[in-house]
């Protein structure tokens, strides 16, 4: 079991969501939220299933606004599904004193991708203490993404940093 950490404003907000909303609206409201930050998860179309401090779930209809030229998902709405899996979830648990940055983009494309798309992400306990003590650091995020057939036509990780904000200089 996790140790309960401090919420940061994200975790906050998600929790009181959660807390007060019926299970059936959380993907609704998770959602709502993430794509009202996220400009280019709302365009792509981007729906968060699930949300905790360790794992994420968001799926990505296949939809002609992004597909490629045989109609399937493009490679960059894949990687953006996966990079939105492993950020929102870094987003969850760095603190507010810090910002997240993502710095590696990993993915080879194995198979030719048959409908939509799941993406999830996973912090391992390690990770998730890391990110909560740790002032500086960086982990490895994995993300399986798994189409409608069930194969996965990525294999995805992401590199996230966190370091903590700069202090605005006055003039």
């Amino acid at each position: 079991m996790a140790k309960p950490y401090k919420l940061n404003r994200m975790a906050s907000t998600i929790h009181k969501v959660q807390s007060i909303l019926p299970t059936s609206l959380h993907p609704a409201a998770l959602t709502y939220i993430f794509n009202s930050t996220v400009k280019l998860a709302k365009t792509a179309g981007i729906r968060i299933d699930y949300l905790s401090h360790t794992r994420s779930t968001l799926t990505l209809p296949n939809q002609k606004r992004i597909q490629n030229h045989i109609g399937g998902l493009h490679a960059c709405s894949m990687a953006l599904a996966a990079e939105s899996a492993t950020g929102v979830l870094i987003g969850m648990n760095v603190r507010d004193t810090h910002i997240p940055l993502i710095k590696t983009m990993k993915v080879d494309f194995v198979r030719r991708c048959e409908g939509g798309i799941t993406a999830e992400a996973s912090l391992s306990e390690e990770d998730y203490g890391r990110i909560h003590e740790e002032d500086r650091g960086e982990v490895w995020v994995p993300c399986k993404v798994v189409d409608e057939s069930g194969e996965e036509p990525i294999v995805a990780s992401m590199l996230w940093a966190w370091v903590a904000k700069q202090k605005k200089s006055e003039p």
